[in-house]
């Protein structure tokens, strides 16, 4: 019998609706009335469930972020029962090229993915757009349930040797999804290399795609050079924002400026020094510069979430740097269900009296508070509100000086970066530093 909306299977998964194809069978999305949690359900029509079950013992044993949880196996119907995906297929999605720190941390997600199934003496075989899959905030993950036979638009992520291991076509496929996140193409005999394809694609990336592509099995990287290469482009480059054309050019650009940044100074000097000649000496002016506190540590505040926001990126909140801290993306510009917002957690060390806080942010809109602690607990809730503002660039300013050790910046609304893609609401944070006035 065809399974259809309304249909309980395995006495607990009501199904409601087709979330896509998937040969030999269809893919649902469904709602378990046990756990009350949405999940995704893989029918396979006329199979044989022991076979079913079989081909997913080992798979299911394996829990990696980078791979999509198998929940249940179901026998009548055959089917398969797996963690949901809000944010669709990779083969489904409009988005283009991804910024390449974006990029980066995706592909070194895979390829940790990809690793731990190897490691346990597994392979895929048909990883593609239709099996790369988004968390719902924004994070890939390969289905790994059951291989789905790959045609059609897939064709190109397959290794030109017909006769591949399950182990290399695995290899294969990371790499040109690399090249299809990086490049928002697809790869294929005649796509150009990256670089040519997309500019700004750092060349290190450019040199890993073309031998990650070799038609040749023994010129193409390992798993782990895959990480080497793209782990340290997804935790210092910031996202792009625009065409990039600073970052792009920035080879030639940057000692232009410097050549006329001093020549304007020089100028200013001069004429500085011939008004003093000509008028005498002018009365000194200054301001004293406030007191600012170090910060002995930051970190990501997720609790209502999974623990872990861009853990990797918190540095560059206090590095002094033109780099950005950014929240995931979320479909809402208030994330959904039980999460009520995100944060980052500063620690001065001890208590101190903090009169002015300025908060740096490329993106401009987003709302949040500043609250304190001299006590660090693991929700909002354990520290005292001091004061919610919008990010305008402005610094927070309290009315009188406020003492605490531990400073919560959550952040309770994000704005709509206009990425295209479904999870396009975010803030960004790309300095933070605390005055004592």
């Amino acid at each position: 019998m065809d399974t259809a909306p309304g249909d309980t299977i395995g006495g607990r998964y009501r199904i409601e609706k087709r979330a896509w194809d998937a040969a030999p069978g269809t893919v649902w999305l469904a709602f378990d009335t046990i756990l009350e949690r949405s999940v995704l359900v893989q029918t396979f029509p006329g199979a044989d469930p022991e076979a079913i079950s079989r081909a997913v013992a080992r798979s299911a044993q394996i829990t990696h972020p980078g791979l999509c949880q198998i929940y249940d196996v179901s026998a009548s119907p055959p089917a398969i029962v797996f963690e949901n995906a809000p944010g669709g297929r990779l083969s489904d999605r409009k988005d283009g090229a991804f910024p390449a720190a974006n990029a980066a941390a995706f592909c070194a997600r895979l390829a940790s993915a990809i690793g731990a199934l190897h490691e346990h003496d597994l392979a895929h075989g048909s990883i593609g757009p239709r099996t790369v899959l988004f968390d719902e905030e924004g994070r890939p993950k390969i289905c790994a349930a059951v291989p789905v036979p790959e045609d059609g638009e897939d064709r190109a992520f397959l290794p030109p040797d017909p006769d591949a291991s399950s182990e290399e076509r695995d290899r294969y496929a990371l790499g040109a999804i690399a090249y299809r996140l990086f490049t928002g193409r697809d790869p294929g005999p005649d796509a150009p290399p990256a670089r040519a394809a997309k500019r700004g694609i750092p060349p290190q990336v450019d040199a890993l795609l073309s031998r990650a592509l070799a038609r040749d099995a023994a010129d193409r990287p390992s798993l782990a050079e895959f990480r080497r290469v793209l782990e340290p482009i997804a935790t210092h480059e910031p996202p792009e924002r625009g065409p990039g054309f600073f970052r792009q050019e920035s080879s030639w650009l940057v000692p232009v400026l410097v050549v006329i940044g001093i020549g304007i100074v020089a100028i200013a000097l001069g004429v500085r020094t011939l008004t003093t000649k000509s008028n005498g000496p002018s009365p000194a002016r200054s301001s004293p510069t406030p007191a600012t506190y170090t910060v002995v540590s930051v970190e990501d505040f997720d609790p209502q979430g999974d623990g872990e926001e861009h853990h990797s990126q918190v540095g560059r909140v206090i590095d002094g740097k033109d780099t950005a801290w950014s929240t995931y993306g979320y479909a809402n510009p208030l994330p959904d269900g039980k999460k009520k917002g995100v944060g980052l957690l500063f620690d001065l060390g001890e208590p101190k009296s903090v009169g002015r806080i300025d908060v740096r942010t490329p993106d401009e809109g987003w709302t949040a508070e500043w609250r304190t602690s001299d006590e660090k607990g693991p929700a909002p809730g354990d520290y005292d509100l001091a004061q919610s503002f919008p990010a305008t660039g402005d610094p927070v300013v309290f009315g009188s000086p406020i003492r605490a050790r531990y400073w919560l910046l959550w952040i309770t609304h994000l704005v709509n970066s206009e990425s295209g893609n479904p999870h396009p609401f975010e803030a960004q944070v790309s300095e933070v530093t605390f005055f004592a006035r």
